[in-house]
């Protein structure tokens, strides 16, 4: 089976965003680019194709790096410090400071935590009043309840 041919319009496609990629001289174009469109070099389309990346080539060109003074030199390479390096132990241990000065803190969150949770979990373990006991908390104060030898509500009906 034969491969399919790039039609014209692929190949000038394609060589558009050669000259995109490589500016417009053909010198400056990887060899294997050149020799593929070699035969298209000498073609208006081409020619207009070329036109048009020798301007975006004239505004790259115009482009200035900026500057830097010597002093935005000077100031950055003065605020610049060397790591130090950490002889042993007890450069070691000192440099744990920080995080030992946050320890009381943890520790008391930890406990926060632990109260909560064991606070859930005993109130989870109690029996849940029945609905004569809620209702008697609730009514109390309103009228006069009396509980019977087996622990039913008498209600007084007035």
């Amino acid at each position: 089976m034969m491969a399919k041919l790039p039609t014209l319009t692929e190949r000038l496609n394609a060589l558009r965003e050669c000259a995109d990629a490589y500016g417009a001289d053909v010198a400056r174009w990887p060899a294997a680019r050149r020799e593929a469109f070699s035969d298209l070099l000498d073609t208006d389309e081409v020619a207009v194709i070329l036109d048009e990346a020798r301007g975006l080539d004239g505004f790259l060109n115009a482009a200035t790096a900026p500057r830097m003074s010597e002093d935005l030199t000077n100031r950055i390479m003065a605020g610049y410090a060397a790591p130090k390096q950490q002889a042993g132990l007890f450069d070691f241990l000192r440099g744990l400071a920080p995080v030992v000065r946050l320890a009381p803190a943890g520790v008391l969150a930890g406990l926060g935590a632990l109260g909560i949770a064991s606070g859930l979990m005993s109130a989870s373990a109690q029996d849940p009043l029945t609905p004569e006991y809620e209702a008697l908390a609730y009514v109390d104060d309103l009228s006069p309840v009396a509980i019977d030898e087996d622990g039913g509500l008498e209600w007084d009906a007035e």
